[in-house]
């Protein structure tokens, strides 16, 4: 015991007077140690990959190289990313709709692979990080991503669970079962049946009263008196879709109302006036009406 504390002490002495040493006699210091003397701003972060922070071999593996060296790699990665990766984070990769970033393998994209100053390793917090790529419109033969940052920065109205929890109150970050991400059933189609089942991501938030009760006097604010008129919108076997009038994500009306709404090839105006008491709307499917609460 004696002899080995002597030699670690030995080991330690000579490494800042040594020149490039032998890869696997670093490897006999005990880590993370030796690393830190030149990769230290590798692990002193406010929030430490779990790997990273117990050993740098984890991840990391001798070659049998000189190291540090100009003209040799003394150290490589056990795996390539993602599978790397997958040693741990077995199920990320596995959901019906995958995240672009995950189903390319570039975990490393929103990770850092060491650290972070924000929760999970993330580059930048959440939704800066989210807007950093959902900033423009762009289609494949597979998928369609609308520019977020639009809707949801300047002065729009920005949907509440955005606000209040960010992309992460709808979406989930690596993969779905649900389209689009989403962390529970919302319907694609413009005409749907008004069954709680298949709003079930609205009604994480909102009262099923919204669409179920013919009545109410506190399930939404969109009646007339009593009539909830979201119901009269909604109800039966073609129920018109929440998005048919809103946008999801941000609007500069309020309520997040669209100021126009596609209707097959045409584009109508709403035309909603919010008023205190309640308002109107004069779009292309009737006449203006107005309602009062």
């Amino acid at each position: 015991m004696i002899h080995s504390l002597i030699l670690d002490f030995l080991i330690l002495l000579a490494l800042p007077f040594s020149g490039p040493l032998d890869a696997e006699s670093l490897r006999s210091v005990k880590q993370p140690y030796e690393c830190k003397e030149c990769h230290g701003d590798r692990v002193e972060y406010q929030v430490m990959h779990y790997p990273a922070e117990d050993a740098c071999d984890n991840c990391h593996e001798s070659t049998g190289a000189s190291h540090p060296s100009a003209d040799s790699l003394g150290f490589r990665l056990i795996d390539k990313i993602p599978a790397l990766c997958y040693y741990c984070h077995e199920e990320i990769h596995k959901k019906a709709h995958p995240h672009q970033p995950v189903s390319k393998g570039n975990c490393l994209a929103c990770h850092d692979a060491h650290g972070s100053s924000e929760p999970s390793v993330l580059h930048y917090p959440e939704p800066e990080l989210c807007l950093s790529c959902h900033k423009q419109d762009y289609r494949t033969d597979s998928t369609e991503t609308i520019n977020i940052r639009r809707l949801v920065q300047g002065q729009m109205k920005v949907h509440s669970a955005i606000s209040g929890g960010g992309c992460m109150s709808c979406h989930q970050a690596h993969g779905s079962d649900f389209r689009a991400l989403l962390v529970d059933r919302f319907p694609e189609a413009d005409y749907v049946p008004a069954l709680t089942e298949n709003f079930e991501l609205c009604f994480l938030c909102h009262d099923t009263d919204l669409m179920d009760a013919e009545e109410t006097e506190w399930g939404t604010g969109f009646r007339n008196g009593k009539k909830n008129l979201h119901w009269l919108h909604m109800n039966g076997n073609k129920g018109r879709n929440c998005r048919m009038c809103h946008n999801i994500h941000g609007s500069p009306q309020p309520f997040l109302v669209e100021e126009r709404i596609g209707f097959g090839s045409w584009e109508m105006r709403m035309n909603f006036v919010a008023e205190e008491q309640g308002g109107s709307c004069l779009p292309g499917c009737h006449a203006k009406l107005s309602y009062r609460r």
